[in-house]
């Protein structure tokens, strides 16, 4: 099982270290910002499917990502 809250924390530090909105990411993923907030609160995670977008535009590797340790 994933870390929700984990998930949420890398999402949410990647996003301001490169100085992007919820709003700017949401809009790169055509989600809503709603969305990319409920992520970042581990209130939900991504889909399967947005995951290797959202590790190139954050410049994480899914792994990291999802917080796997290598």
């Amino acid at each position: 099982m994933f870390d929700m809250a984990g998930v949420g924390k890398r999402i949410s530090s990647a996003r301001k270290n490169i100085n992007i909105t919820q709003m700017e990411l949401a809009d790169k993923l055509n989600v809503s910002f709603q969305a990319v907030s409920n992520w970042e609160r581990g209130v939900s995670m991504p889909d399967i499917a947005k995951l290797p977008d959202i590790a190139v535009i954050l410049n994480l590797s899914i792994d990291e990502l999802l917080g796997k340790e290598g």
